[in-house]
């Protein structure tokens, strides 16, 4: 545990977003009503819930500030109007499944002053089904720029803590200084908001990267994490969403956006080796997902014009930014 001195008075704001989450509400709202780090507020957005989050946190936790949609607007936009509603100075994006320790928030923050170019910060998060294995310790790209958790599925033999520059935070549980999202804001939008859900951490990772923000990982902070697979291909018919779809579309949306004509031409070969056969794919057995090319041009037009605004403001080289993409995940 971090000694708590003039750092503990920087306020974070956690914003959490909602939709029918009502069985993890209680136990994630504990567990922050427990950090040892007391400059704290939080705001849940609420996604036009069915299952009766929002009466619950209107009952229950009436010191969380409470912003309820009528329609579910997507994790992004949802996100952004919870940034809006706070005044801290760090954001933390916290999901409702994600549990933390007592002094989660107090590691997360003395990671994040230790300088002021760390734009975000990334904590250890463990599977909640067996919290011997890693969820995640940070997220990277590799060559084929796909983004992954690192570590995800291993057994948690601290073989990452002392590894804590990293590429970005999965949005699941990240800390975001407040300066960096503005500078990195586009219309307004922090996570782009025509992502909807799905990736939208890894593209602001990236653009986070080519403004010369840092991320680090903080290992000491960690927390358990129940994840849903959401965007995985790999469903019984029954189970079938628009993870897929818009994993799709997005994945096209983060490269066109951000990457470098020089990077993408380098790593061309291994990006259509393995888009080609996912495609094909969706093609016979997941034409629902498939549906996420037809999205992608329709946004494009939208995406280049946010693609000039990034690019104009890049302050990193091609080749610091290639160090970041990994041919293995």
């Amino acid at each position: 545990m971090v000694e708590l001195g003039e750092q503990s008075q920087v306020r974070v704001s956690v914003v959490i977003v909602t939709w029918n989450h009502f069985s993890f509400l209680p136990k994630c709202l504990e567990a922050l009503s427990a950090q040892t780090y007391p400059a704290i507020d939080v705001t849940i957005v609420d996604n036009a819930s069915k299952d009766g989050s929002a009466e619950w946190v209107q009952e229950f936790a009436p010191h969380a500030k409470l912003i309820r949609l009528e329609s579910n607007v997507g994790f992004s936009r949802a996100f952004n109007l919870g940034v809006r509603a706070t005044e801290g100075e760090f954001i933390l994006s916290l999901n409702p499944d994600v549990c933390i320790r007592l002094d989660f928030i107090a590691n997360m923050m003395a990671a994040a002053q230790r300088d002021s170019t760390i734009g975000m910060v990334a904590p250890k998060l463990l599977r909640a089904d067996d919290n011997r294995y890693l969820d995640s310790t940070g997220l990277f790209i590799n060559r084929q720029r796909r983004p992954y958790d690192r570590g995800q599925m291993q057994f948690d033999q601290r073989q990452f803590d002392e590894k804590t520059e990293i590429f970005g935070a999965c949005g699941a549980a990240a800390l975001y200084r407040r300066r960096m999202l503005e500078d990195l804001a586009i219309i307004q939008e922090y996570f782009d908001e025509d992502f909807f859900a799905y990736y939208e951490d890894a593209d602001l990772a990236w653009r986070a990267k080519l403004r010369g923000w840092r991320c680090v990982f903080a290992s000491d902070a960690v927390a358990e994490h129940v994840r849903g697979w959401g965007d995985t291909l790999r469903k019984r018919p029954s189970q079938k969403g628009a993870g897929p779809r818009l994993a799709l579309r997005n994945h096209f949306l983060m490269i066109l956006k951000n990457d470098s004509g020089y990077n993408f031409l380098r790593d061309a070969p291994l990006i259509f080796i393995t888009e080609i056969p996912r495609l094909f794919y969706m093609s016979i057995l997941r034409r629902d997902a498939l549906e996420g090319v037809v999205d992608f041009f329709r946004l494009a037009p939208k995406a280049k014009e946010k693609r000039k605004i990034i690019q104009c403001g890049r302050t990193v080289n091609d080749r610091d930014i290639r160090r970041w993409f990994n041919r293995y995940d």
